[in-house]
């Protein structure tokens, strides 16, 4: 390599490594920026509730009813990943105690022949052999013979004895496995008890909301304040993140007609759909079954994941070229503010929260601050 040659290397390679450190710095910077963006966002949500008054208290124990629900339904799902891994484990020990068992008696049958034969050899055999053998080369060569088998024989028992160490270490592992397997699953049975009451108690809850709004007209009026309060929170988000930088991928409008669904589902409520007097639906309503996984359709960066009055638990990710997408009533959120996704990643669970009846999710694509039919965007079915 010329010296020339070097040189330039080692300039590439430093500048790669100023440019990894350029990007980390820009990175933690714009992660800072979404963090202080999400704070700006919360005391934005307090002060539209108090302008309205409408910060009252059953939309609070609403709030705080469902999230105990999320909690305890992240819980769950944690504990039955759990189990599930103990289940493996216990498979996989039970197959290693049953090889264990093979050579245990494989050696068991190795060492009670060759105690046998040493039996029969009798424990004068050194002192025959001397005294019995005329030619010394065939004296030499039966000593020999009979050192192996004296080592051999040595050697299997310290293999069986290892065996058995292992053979324990097994056994024991096992029933630990089979404790720790009846404590998850006791741990489970609880919070899914507690996860009944807290869904009668937000049951109860939905019903006291239900009587206090009262009229089709109070309810519109909600309706139209939640809507408000979700349209100012999007306006704040889109105006902030205009500057950040998303990395590359396909552009979002190239993928127009071609994104996958975000999960299986019936629409319930299509684009344009009446909601109530005067107020349509901005995306899709669609059904799936709680707890069913929820899927990013395009590349992009989280920019809001928390819980917002009358949405729920909702996510929304940055796809860059002022494209957002929303996700609506999750019952579990799986991605944080400034965590980057890709498409078909998991990012929430089907749910009902946001005060919904029924398990469903609420599904929007927007564009410079507008709303999009969905259907434009996702493949055909």
């Amino acid at each position: 390599m010329t010296l020339r040659r070097f040189l330039l290397l080692i300039l590439v390679s430093l500048a790669s490594i100023g440019s990894q450190a350029e990007d980390k710095a820009l990175g933690k910077k714009e992660q800072a920026k979404l963090e202080a963006l999400q704070k700006e966002i919360k005391v934005l949500q307090i002060s539209l509730q108090e302008r309205s008054g409408e910060r009252n208290s059953l939309s609070e124990e609403l709030k705080h009813h469902e999230l105990a629900v999320s909690a305890i339904n992240q819980k769950i799902s944690a504990l039955d990943t759990q189990v599930a891994a103990l289940d493996r484990e216990l498979l996989r020990l039970a197959e290693q105690k049953k090889v264990l068992e093979a050579q245990r008696d494989a050696q068991q049958q190795h060492i009670a022949r060759e105690i046998d034969a040493a039996y029969r050899l009798g424990r004068a055999e050194p002192l025959k052999l001397l005294l019995n053998q005329e030619d010394p080369d065939h004296l030499t060569r039966t000593l020999k013979y009979y050192r192996y088998f004296i080592e051999a024989r040595s050697t299997r028992i310290e293999t069986y004895r290892a065996t058995m160490a292992e053979l324990a270490l097994v056994e024991d592992s096992i029933v630990d496995k089979q404790q720790a397997l009846a404590d998850r699953r006791t741990e489970l049975d609880q919070e899914k008890l507690a996860l009944g009451e807290k869904q009668e108690q937000r049951r109860a809850v939905i019903e006291a909301l239900d009587q206090q709004l009262g009229s089709d007209q109070e309810r519109l009026a909600e309706m139209t304040r939640e809507r408000k309060e979700l349209e100012a929170i999007l306006a704040r988000l889109e105006e902030a993140i205009q500057d950040l930088a998303l990395p590359s991928s396909d552009p979002f409008p190239r993928l127009r007609g071609k994104l996958p669904w975000p999960l299986e589902g019936k629409i319930l409520k299509g684009y344009g759909a009446m909601r109530a007097q005067n107020l349509a639906w901005k995306g899709w309503l669609i059904s799936s079954a709680e707890g069913t996984p929820i899927r990013a359709v395009h590349n992009g960066r989280v920019v809001f994941s928390d819980y917002l009055r009358g949405h729920g638990l909702l996510l929304i990710i940055d796809h860059g070229d002022n494209y957002l997408s929303l996700y609506a009533h999750n019952q579990v959120l799986l991605k944080e503010i400034g965590e980057w996704v890709r498409s078909g990643d998991k990012i929430a669970q089907v749910g009902k929260s946001g005060g919904l009846e029924d398990s469903a999710l609420y599904f929007e694509i927007r564009h410079n601050g507008q709303p999009q039919d969905p259907k434009n965007w996702l493949s055909r079915r």
